[in-house]
Protein backbone atom coordinates (compact mmCIF):
# COMPACT_ATOMS: atom_id res chain seq x y z
CA UNK A 1 0.00 0.00 0.00
CA UNK A 2 1.00 3.65 -1.26
CA UNK A 3 1.75 6.06 2.04
CA UNK A 4 0.29 9.01 1.11
CA UNK A 5 0.61 10.66 4.08
CA UNK A 6 2.49 14.18 5.02
CA UNK A 7 5.43 12.35 6.72
CA UNK A 8 5.76 9.39 4.27
CA UNK A 9 5.87 12.14 1.50
CA UNK A 10 8.19 14.52 3.27
CA UNK A 11 10.23 11.37 3.67
CA UNK A 12 10.37 10.94 0.08
CA UNK A 13 10.93 14.04 -0.96
CA UNK A 14 14.09 13.62 1.50
CA UNK A 15 15.24 10.44 -0.70
CA UNK A 16 14.84 12.33 -4.16
CA UNK A 17 16.86 14.57 -3.40
CA UNK A 18 19.65 12.19 -3.98
CA UNK A 19 17.71 10.56 -6.88
CA UNK A 20 20.04 10.56 -10.08
CA UNK A 21 18.90 9.44 -13.57
CA UNK A 22 20.62 9.22 -16.45
CA UNK A 23 19.48 10.80 -19.64
CA UNK A 24 17.89 9.17 -22.02
CA UNK A 25 18.76 8.17 -25.86
CA UNK A 26 22.22 7.87 -25.07
CA UNK A 27 25.18 5.02 -24.89
CA UNK A 28 25.55 3.67 -21.09
CA UNK A 29 28.81 2.09 -19.81
CA UNK A 30 28.04 -0.29 -16.72
CA UNK A 31 31.55 -1.45 -15.21
CA UNK A 32 31.41 -3.66 -12.57
CA UNK A 33 35.00 -4.45 -10.65
CA UNK A 34 35.90 -7.03 -7.94
CA UNK A 35 36.55 -5.63 -4.50
CA UNK A 36 39.76 -6.15 -3.12
CA UNK A 37 40.29 -9.01 -5.45
CA UNK A 38 44.14 -9.41 -4.84
CA UNK A 39 43.44 -11.16 -1.73
CA UNK A 40 40.51 -12.95 -3.05
CA UNK A 41 42.83 -14.53 -5.81
CA UNK A 42 45.33 -15.80 -3.62
CA UNK A 43 46.09 -19.23 -3.65
CA UNK A 44 44.66 -19.44 -7.55
CA UNK A 45 46.54 -20.61 -10.47
CA UNK A 46 49.07 -18.14 -11.66
CA UNK A 47 49.42 -16.41 -14.08
CA UNK A 48 45.73 -17.39 -15.82
CA UNK A 49 43.52 -19.05 -13.70
CA UNK A 50 40.96 -21.29 -16.09
CA UNK A 51 38.50 -21.65 -13.68
CA UNK A 52 38.15 -18.23 -12.22
CA UNK A 53 37.97 -16.68 -15.80
CA UNK A 54 35.18 -19.10 -16.41
CA UNK A 55 33.34 -17.82 -13.34
CA UNK A 56 33.73 -14.11 -14.01
CA UNK A 57 32.48 -15.20 -18.23
CA UNK A 58 29.40 -16.84 -16.34
CA UNK A 59 28.79 -13.52 -14.43
CA UNK A 60 29.21 -11.85 -17.31
CA UNK A 61 26.62 -13.95 -19.30
CA UNK A 62 24.08 -13.43 -16.20
CA UNK A 63 24.36 -9.77 -16.37
CA UNK A 64 23.51 -8.96 -20.04
CA UNK A 65 20.79 -11.47 -19.44
CA UNK A 66 19.22 -9.50 -16.55
CA UNK A 67 20.17 -5.79 -17.18
CA UNK A 68 17.74 -5.13 -20.67
CA UNK A 69 19.44 -3.14 -23.15
CA UNK A 70 22.84 -4.68 -23.11
CA UNK A 71 24.62 -4.83 -26.72
CA UNK A 72 27.93 -6.57 -25.53
CA UNK A 73 30.10 -7.09 -22.48
CA UNK A 74 33.77 -7.26 -21.89
CA UNK A 75 35.58 -9.10 -19.22
CA UNK A 76 39.09 -8.75 -18.39
CA UNK A 77 40.92 -9.27 -15.10
CA UNK A 78 38.20 -9.03 -12.41
CA UNK A 79 36.21 -6.11 -14.39
CA UNK A 80 33.31 -6.49 -16.41
CA UNK A 81 31.87 -3.59 -18.66
CA UNK A 82 28.67 -3.70 -20.10
CA UNK A 83 27.39 -1.38 -23.19
CA UNK A 84 23.61 -0.40 -22.66
CA UNK A 85 21.62 1.26 -25.20
CA UNK A 86 17.52 2.45 -24.84
CA UNK A 87 17.27 3.12 -28.37
CA UNK A 88 16.69 0.48 -30.24
CA UNK A 89 13.24 1.40 -30.84
CA UNK A 90 10.81 4.50 -29.69
CA UNK A 91 9.12 2.01 -27.37
CA UNK A 92 12.35 1.44 -25.58
CA UNK A 93 13.15 1.51 -22.02
CA UNK A 94 15.92 2.27 -20.25
CA UNK A 95 17.04 -0.50 -17.71
CA UNK A 96 15.34 0.56 -14.01
CA UNK A 97 14.13 3.85 -15.46
CA UNK A 98 17.98 5.17 -15.76
CA UNK A 99 18.04 5.45 -11.78
CA UNK A 100 21.34 5.59 -10.77
CA UNK A 101 21.31 3.87 -7.36
CA UNK A 102 18.93 1.20 -8.72
CA UNK A 103 21.56 0.11 -11.69
CA UNK A 104 24.56 0.01 -9.20
CA UNK A 105 23.23 -1.84 -6.34
CA UNK A 106 21.13 -4.91 -8.36
CA UNK A 107 24.20 -5.55 -11.04
CA UNK A 108 26.82 -5.51 -8.12
CA UNK A 109 24.44 -7.47 -6.25
CA UNK A 110 23.75 -10.05 -9.21
CA UNK A 111 27.75 -10.13 -9.91
CA UNK A 112 28.23 -11.08 -6.25
CA UNK A 113 25.85 -13.07 -5.90
CA UNK A 114 26.84 -15.32 -9.68
CA UNK A 115 30.23 -15.63 -8.48
CA UNK A 116 29.69 -16.54 -4.96
CA UNK A 117 27.35 -19.24 -6.00
CA UNK A 118 30.06 -20.17 -8.09
CA UNK A 119 32.73 -20.19 -5.97
CA UNK A 120 31.57 -21.19 -2.13
CA UNK A 121 33.83 -20.56 0.69
CA UNK A 122 35.16 -17.47 -0.31
CA UNK A 123 33.16 -14.36 0.17
CA UNK A 124 33.29 -12.15 -3.45
CA UNK A 125 32.12 -8.26 -3.07
CA UNK A 126 31.69 -6.11 -6.60
CA UNK A 127 31.46 -2.26 -6.95
CA UNK A 128 29.88 -0.81 -9.74
CA UNK A 129 30.21 2.56 -11.84
CA UNK A 130 27.70 4.43 -14.51
CA UNK A 131 27.67 7.03 -16.63
CA UNK A 132 26.91 8.22 -20.36
CA UNK A 133 28.36 9.27 -23.96
CA UNK A 134 26.78 10.62 -26.47
CA UNK A 135 29.40 9.92 -28.71
CA UNK A 136 29.72 6.38 -30.53
CA UNK A 137 33.54 7.22 -30.75
CA UNK A 138 33.99 8.04 -27.17
CA UNK A 139 31.91 4.44 -26.42
CA UNK A 140 35.11 2.51 -28.49
CA UNK A 141 37.30 4.76 -27.52
CA UNK A 142 36.43 3.15 -24.43
CA UNK A 143 37.01 -0.51 -24.98
CA UNK A 144 40.49 0.50 -26.41
CA UNK A 145 40.84 2.24 -23.09
CA UNK A 146 39.81 -1.43 -20.95
CA UNK A 147 41.69 -3.39 -23.43
CA UNK A 148 44.56 -1.72 -23.02
CA UNK A 149 44.61 -1.89 -19.56
CA UNK A 150 43.78 -6.11 -19.83
CA UNK A 151 47.16 -6.09 -22.30
CA UNK A 152 49.49 -4.62 -19.58
CA UNK A 153 47.71 -6.62 -16.71
CA UNK A 154 48.25 -10.01 -19.25
CA UNK A 155 52.03 -8.47 -19.20
CA UNK A 156 52.32 -8.00 -15.90
CA UNK A 157 50.59 -11.13 -14.21
CA UNK A 158 52.70 -13.61 -16.66
CA UNK A 159 55.78 -11.65 -15.66
CA UNK A 160 55.13 -11.73 -11.73
CA UNK A 161 54.30 -15.08 -11.95
CA UNK A 162 58.30 -16.05 -12.52
CA UNK A 163 60.25 -12.81 -11.07
CA UNK A 164 59.81 -10.82 -7.98
CA UNK A 165 58.11 -7.55 -6.87
CA UNK A 166 61.75 -6.21 -6.46
CA UNK A 167 63.25 -7.51 -9.66
CA UNK A 168 59.68 -5.96 -11.60
CA UNK A 169 60.05 -2.31 -9.92
CA UNK A 170 59.85 -0.04 -12.75
CA UNK A 171 60.04 -1.96 -15.23
CA UNK A 172 57.80 -1.32 -18.18
CA UNK A 173 54.90 -3.65 -19.76
CA UNK A 174 57.84 -4.09 -22.73
CA UNK A 175 60.43 -4.73 -20.46
CA UNK A 176 58.75 -7.53 -18.59
CA UNK A 177 57.83 -9.17 -22.23
CA UNK A 178 61.45 -9.18 -22.79
CA UNK A 179 62.35 -10.34 -19.07
CA UNK A 180 60.12 -13.13 -20.09
CA UNK A 181 61.99 -14.01 -23.20
CA UNK A 182 65.38 -13.73 -22.23
CA UNK A 183 65.23 -14.84 -19.09
CA UNK A 184 62.66 -17.58 -18.85
CA UNK A 185 61.53 -18.80 -22.08
CA UNK A 186 58.31 -18.03 -22.44
CA UNK A 187 56.58 -16.19 -24.87
CA UNK A 188 53.65 -13.65 -23.74
CA UNK A 189 52.13 -14.16 -27.24
CA UNK A 190 51.70 -17.69 -26.97
CA UNK A 191 49.51 -17.32 -24.11
CA UNK A 192 45.43 -17.98 -25.39
CA UNK A 193 43.76 -14.98 -26.58
CA UNK A 194 41.17 -14.54 -23.54
CA UNK A 195 44.12 -14.40 -21.83
CA UNK A 196 45.90 -11.58 -22.78
CA UNK A 197 43.07 -9.55 -24.53
CA UNK A 198 40.25 -10.34 -22.05
CA UNK A 199 36.71 -11.91 -23.38
CA UNK A 200 33.44 -10.79 -25.14
CA UNK A 201 29.99 -11.23 -24.32
CA UNK A 202 27.26 -10.82 -27.18
CA UNK A 203 24.11 -12.78 -27.82
CA UNK A 204 23.98 -15.49 -30.32
CA UNK A 205 20.62 -16.95 -32.35
CA UNK A 206 20.11 -20.00 -33.54
CA UNK A 207 18.43 -23.57 -33.31
CA UNK A 208 19.32 -24.99 -29.82
CA UNK A 209 17.88 -28.46 -28.54
CA UNK A 210 14.63 -28.09 -26.36
CA UNK A 211 12.05 -30.57 -24.86
CA UNK A 212 8.55 -30.21 -23.42
CA UNK A 213 5.79 -32.34 -22.82
CA UNK A 214 3.12 -32.91 -25.34
CA UNK A 215 -0.47 -31.64 -23.73
CA UNK A 216 -2.21 -34.31 -25.84
CA UNK A 217 -0.05 -37.36 -25.16
CA UNK A 218 1.30 -36.44 -21.90
CA UNK A 219 5.05 -37.67 -23.47
CA UNK A 220 8.47 -36.19 -23.77
CA UNK A 221 8.99 -34.45 -26.91
CA UNK A 222 12.51 -33.41 -27.98
CA UNK A 223 12.87 -31.15 -30.74
CA UNK A 224 15.03 -28.00 -31.66
CA UNK A 225 13.68 -24.14 -31.79
CA UNK A 226 15.34 -21.26 -32.71
CA UNK A 227 16.21 -19.12 -29.19
CA UNK A 228 18.84 -16.84 -28.30
CA UNK A 229 21.50 -16.80 -25.29
CA UNK A 230 24.42 -14.77 -24.61
CA UNK A 231 28.16 -16.34 -25.43
CA UNK A 232 31.38 -15.28 -24.66
CA UNK A 233 34.47 -15.88 -26.69
CA UNK A 234 38.33 -14.62 -26.88
CA UNK A 235 37.80 -10.46 -27.52
CA UNK A 236 39.13 -9.82 -30.89
CA UNK A 237 42.28 -7.44 -31.17
CA UNK A 238 40.26 -4.24 -30.52
CA UNK A 239 41.43 -1.29 -33.22
CA UNK A 240 40.39 2.57 -34.57
CA UNK A 241 39.44 1.30 -37.51
CA UNK A 242 35.36 1.94 -38.27
CA UNK A 243 35.15 -1.66 -39.57
CA UNK A 244 36.36 -3.37 -36.59
CA UNK A 245 36.22 -4.06 -33.49
CA UNK A 246 34.57 -2.51 -31.34
CA UNK A 247 33.12 0.04 -33.90
CA UNK A 248 31.19 -2.66 -35.60
CA UNK A 249 29.01 -3.45 -32.81
CA UNK A 250 28.20 -0.57 -31.48
CA UNK A 251 25.02 0.54 -32.53
CA UNK A 252 23.95 4.24 -34.27
CA UNK A 253 22.32 6.54 -32.75
CA UNK A 254 19.07 6.83 -34.12
CA UNK A 255 18.69 9.59 -37.10
CA UNK A 256 15.98 12.07 -38.41
CA UNK A 257 14.77 9.79 -41.06
CA UNK A 258 15.15 6.85 -39.87
CA UNK A 259 12.50 7.94 -37.19
CA UNK A 260 8.86 7.91 -37.37
CA UNK A 261 7.39 11.49 -37.98
CA UNK A 262 4.37 11.24 -35.35
CA UNK A 263 3.74 8.63 -32.40
CA UNK A 264 0.25 7.52 -31.85
CA UNK A 265 -0.13 10.16 -29.61
CA UNK A 266 0.34 12.67 -32.29
CA UNK A 267 3.06 13.95 -30.58
CA UNK A 268 6.14 14.28 -32.73
CA UNK A 269 8.27 11.31 -32.14
CA UNK A 270 11.54 12.42 -33.51
CA UNK A 271 12.89 15.58 -31.31
CA UNK A 272 14.82 13.90 -29.15
CA UNK A 273 16.46 11.47 -31.89
CA UNK A 274 20.42 12.55 -32.94
CA UNK A 275 22.36 11.67 -35.89
CA UNK A 276 24.78 9.28 -35.78
CA UNK A 277 28.92 10.59 -35.38
CA UNK A 278 31.30 8.70 -37.99
CA UNK A 279 34.78 10.19 -37.08
CA UNK A 280 37.37 7.29 -36.27
CA UNK A 281 38.40 6.96 -32.71
CA UNK A 282 41.11 8.87 -31.32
Amino acid sequence: MTDTSALGDRMKAHEAVHRTVLPRRCYTLLRLDGKAFHSYLRGCERPFDQGFMGDMDAVAEALCAEISGTVVAYTQSDEISLLITDFASLQTQPWFGGVVAKMLSVSASLATAVLNERRPGKRALFDARVFTLADPVEVANYFLWRQRDAVRNSISMAAQSVFSHKRLHGVSAGGMQELLWSEAGINWNDYPDGCKRGRVTVRRTGERPVEYVDRRTQEAVRTTAIRSWWETSPAPHFTAEPGGWPAQIIPALPALGAVESRSPSGRAAGDDARTAQSRRPA
